[in-house]
């Protein structure tokens, strides 16, 4: 049992650790800017909070669709047609500098609205707006450089697209520090410098990562940016209805963390900063389920492409498994050591306090969390991305929401940031459970269709 356990986590292991290590570089980024904000004030840290509370769901709901490229090209690496992967980057290239064009206009005509809507208090506005001008003018940057690296990730070169995350990173540091506290004949900008530190490193990303999948060896027999078409409406259609369900789930998920932070901002700067913490450490340890996944797509979509569904079953089935032991680690994390992380961010008392608190509930959903994550990666794999979206939105929109707003902001049980994390315990259990079910429903479907075949063809 355990050897055929270790069998097949091999494989996944072995693709998931590089891409572990470039979410992390790129999550990294994330926690530099609230670090470095922090040093320069509660102000400044629960600033950063909002602005990363508006810009995060569109970046990831941008990488989102761009990931659809990884099950595509994955398809078309295990059917062997080399022509077909290098269309997907070009044609995806196109599309990540449309959606890019556009999320860059909605952010910066609609951030200070959003904001205002939200009642968020004016001295928070003013250093969000100017830290959220710098992000806005990235977002371009941002949705091609997802291009090259589901591209990269789904041909199994994994490895460079960590080097460069982590280049970035090392960068962000140093440009950091400059921008926020001032250098020489550069003046401080206290919370706003992250954005432009931001905005500066990823279009270097971006540059850095063309020019490997240009240059490189590992890509001169496909040549994937040589021969150059122009864009294909067919193919950016296609990969606009793969990608766009898988954005728009991982927006609704993403989305609720982020609305629940400008509720909690009505709550003032103390509750603001303990709520971003939590939220910044418990995204780093989100890494280890997310990165498993994005394996498990690759994974999966090779299995399919090679006409193999009872091995793309076993290997969303193990990775499953794996997750489970990551999310019981995660946990013992935050349980045992909350107090010692959140004291990296903060000396305040009652932030560290609260941010204790909260950091005991995101500990109890690191099971559901998990599973749920898993079951999206392995969906996506099976390109099987609407009904995920309506599970999605369905558990965090109409279930784990109002619960939080409900337990965290009413009058009947007023808990404050903790209602909202109960409620996302909530949402997240019953995302877990629909979607594992709907994996389950799928995967059958695709072993049944291959035994009813009658000369179907098993590639070994």
């Amino acid at each position: 049992m355990l050897r055929s356990f270790f069998k097949q986590a091999k494989p996944l292991m072995v693709l998931m650790l590089p891409i572990l290590g470039t979410q992390l570089a790129q999550t990294g980024m994330g926690v530099v800017d609230t670090l470095i904000a922090g040093l320069a004030g509660t102000l400044d840290l629960a600033s950063i909070a909002v602005g990363s509370s508006i810009w995060l769901p569109i970046v990831l709901f941008e990488a989102g669709i761009m990931v659809a490229l990884t099950p595509m090209v994955a398809h078309a690496k295990g059917a062997k047609n080399k022509q077909q992967s290098a269309h997907y980057l070009q044609q995806g290239i196109y599309l990540g500098l449309v959606i890019g064009l556009i999320a860059m206009t909605i952010m910066l005509l609609g951030t200070r609205p959003l904001m205002a809507l939200m009642e968020i208090s004016e001295d928070i506005q003013s250093i969000t707006v100017d830290y959220l001008f710098y992000i806005a003018l990235a977002l371009p940057a941002v949705a091609i450089h997802q291009a090259f690296r589901s591209y990269n990730e789904a041909v199994h070169l994994t490895k460079p697209v960590t080097v460069i995350a982590f280049a970035g990173l090392l960068l962000n540091i140093p440009l950091n520090l400059v921008f926020v506290f001032g250098f020489g004949p550069i003046e401080a900008m206290g919370g706003p410098g992250c954005g432009l530190a931001s905005l500066i490193v990823f279009y270097l990303m971006t540059i850095a990562i063309w020019i490997f999948t240009w240059f490189s060896q590992h890509h001169q027999k496909v040549k994937p940016l040589q021969n150059f078409t122009g864009p294909n409406i067919k193919t950016i259609g296609n990969i606009s209805a793969v990608g766009l369900p898988i954005g728009l789930a991982i927006f609704a998920e993403v989305s609720l963390f982020c609305i629940i932070a400008l509720f909690i901002a009505q709550l003032g700067p103390v509750v603001v900063a303990a709520h971003q913490i939590t939220l910044n450490i418990t995204t780093v340890t989100f890494m280890v389920p997310l990165s498993l996944a994005t394996a498990l797509t690759v994974r999966v979509g090779h299995e399919l492409g090679r006409n193999q569904p009872v091995a793309a079953k076993q290997a969303w089935v193990n990775a499953i498994q794996i997750n489970l032991i990551f999310a019981l680690f995660n946990a013992s994390i935050l349980f045992f050591l909350g107090g010692a992380l959140a004291s990296l961010y903060s000396q305040d008392q009652q932030v560290l306090s609260l941010a204790v608190l909260l950091m005991m509930h995101a500990a109890v959903f690191q099971i559901s969390d998990s599973i749920q994550v898993g079951a999206a990666g392995a969906l996506r794999g099976y390109k099987d991305t609407m009904v995920t979206l309506a599970i999605s939105i369905v558990s965090f929109w109409f279930v784990g929401l109002p619960l939080g707003y409900y337990l965290g902001l009413s009058h009947v049980a007023p808990m404050g940031a903790a209602g909202f994390w109960v409620g996302l315990i909530v949402g997240l259990s019953v995302n877990a459970v629909l979607l594992l079910s709907r994996l389950y429903y799928v995967s059958r479907k695709a072993i049944n269709q291959l035994d009813i075949r009658p000369h179907a063809v098993i590639q070994n």
